[in-house]
């Protein structure tokens, strides 16, 4: 009998918690093909269920939060895309009667927030992109974005979204030492999410780049096969500054670049300045078409493996453009110089 009790304790525990983390997802999205599918951010999938005039229902346990992509079909062929946050409560999916083109995500602490965040956004980018509004106007908007996406996160440090807005918002632009920062302010709980510990991993690797740290050293095969490491144009004597561009010629952002990066190699390569390119590139043609079309006259370098790459993983790079300025005693002086701040850098540089 005694055993029996204990057991029946226990079962009605792991019920008990099974609850508390229950999760439920009721959709109504007009349109929606038979089924719908939950996946995970591996693409591997986690549920599915029948629509039946475009009614559609999950339920489920999450053991912690995750990010989790809802669409209405396994590979092509799906009508709606949404990302949630899987986490105790009512998730609820419908149309936006605002964006046709986006779905609502409502109905828990942290897909409340990030849907809250979503509209706040996307009437700042609405009136950014509108043709009557004026520079000055523009210039304020982009303030009151970034405070916007700051001030969120202090808001939601205790749930998942808290989590992505640093990881993919705020995470490319601050350094190691200010993502470490960020990530204290988290409670001990939400810093062992998964998210939390790669990006911690991702900050300490970043902090072995920050401006005044020595540069790491990378070798990779050239158009014609041949290895060429960035030591070996850092240390050639012709060169007083290098800049170290990971690109990729699928990257819309950095083929935006490319304008500027050829304004300033033409301008300052006989006075002592050089780019080693290191494509993120998986196609062999893709990588050196974009190269020969776009006239980029400098070094290049590609494993064609995409960010499969020991070069990202040493850099930390998280997304791309991403570049380093590196003097001749190898120290990196600059990071993410874009647009006319790369010639004005170099410029002023190398009028010293």
């Amino acid at each position: 009998m005694k055993k029996i009790l204990i057991l029946a304790a226990a079962a009605a525990v792991l019920c008990s918690c099974a609850n508390k983390n229950k999760y439920v997802v009721d959709g109504k999205v007009e349109g929606a093909n038979s089924m719908v599918y939950l996946f995970d951010e591996k693409d591997n999938i986690l549920d599915s269920a029948a629509v039946t005039n475009g009614v559609f229902r999950f339920e489920g346990v999450a053991e912690k939060p995750q990010t989790a992509i809802l669409r209405d079909a396994r590979d092509d062929g799906a009508t709606f895309g949404a990302m949630l946050i899987l986490e105790p409560g009512t998730i609820n999916v419908t149309d936006d009667a605002q964006n046709p083109y986006r779905k609502k995500v409502t109905g828990t602490p942290a897909n409340d927030a990030s849907d809250a965040y979503a509209t706040a956004g996307s009437a700042l980018v609405q009136e950014f992109r509108n043709p009557e509004t004026t520079a000055e106007r523009r210039e304020a908007i982009e303030q009151e974005y970034e405070q916007l996406t700051r001030t969120v996160l202090d808001q939601n440090r205790d749930n998942l979204f808290g989590v992505m807005l640093l990881s993919q918002q705020l995470g490319y632009e601050l350094s190691g030492q200010e993502l470490l920062d960020e990530i204290a302010k988290f409670p001990a709980e939400m810093q062992q999410t998964d998210a939390l510990v790669r990006l911690k991993e991702n900050a300490e690797q970043m902090i072995k780049t920050d401006i005044g740290q020595p540069f790491i050293d990378i070798a990779q095969p050239n158009a014609d096969g041949e290895q060429v490491s960035l030591e070996s144009v850092v240390r050639n004597p012709a060169n007083k500054y290098v800049l170290l561009d990971f690109w990729a010629s699928w990257c819309g952002p950095c083929m935006g670049e490319v304008p500027h990066l050829k304004k300033t190699y033409d301008e300052f390569r006989k006075k002592g300045f050089e780019i080693y390119g290191v494509s993120f590139d998986e196609d062999r043609g893709d990588w050196l078409g974009a190269v020969e079309q776009n006239g980029m006259n400098w070094l290049h370098v590609s494993e064609v493996k995409g960010f499969d790459n020991q070069a990202a993983k040493d850099y930390a790079i998280q997304g791309i453009p991403s570049n380093f300025l590196i003097d001749g005693q190898g120290t990196i002086v600059a990071r993410n110089l874009r647009g006319e701040a790369l010639y004005e850098k170099i410029s002023e540089l190398l009028a010293q």
